[in-house]
């Protein structure tokens, strides 16, 4: 399962409500979702208003690991 579907699902929300809430389409959603279209490579306002709307940070949507000194 994807990171995203698992955040999505975690907030018990459809991906039509997670696409509405985050203001992307629903099949760019979809398309993340599934990994035929990656996060990764999403514009960053794409990848900020779905972490928004998920309640989480676009580190922790895209799996970054943060170094710390």
């Amino acid at each position: 399962m994807s990171r995203l579907k698992e955040l999505r699902k975690n907030k018990n929300l459809t991906q039509k409500e997670l696409a509405e809430t985050a203001g992307v389409s629903l099949k760019a959603l979809q398309a993340y979702e599934q990994d035929f279209r990656p996060l990764g490579r999403a514009s960053a306002l794409d990848v900020y208003q779905i972490a928004k709307a998920l309640g989480t940070t676009m580190e922790e949507l895209l799996e970054v690991e943060i170094l710390k000194k």
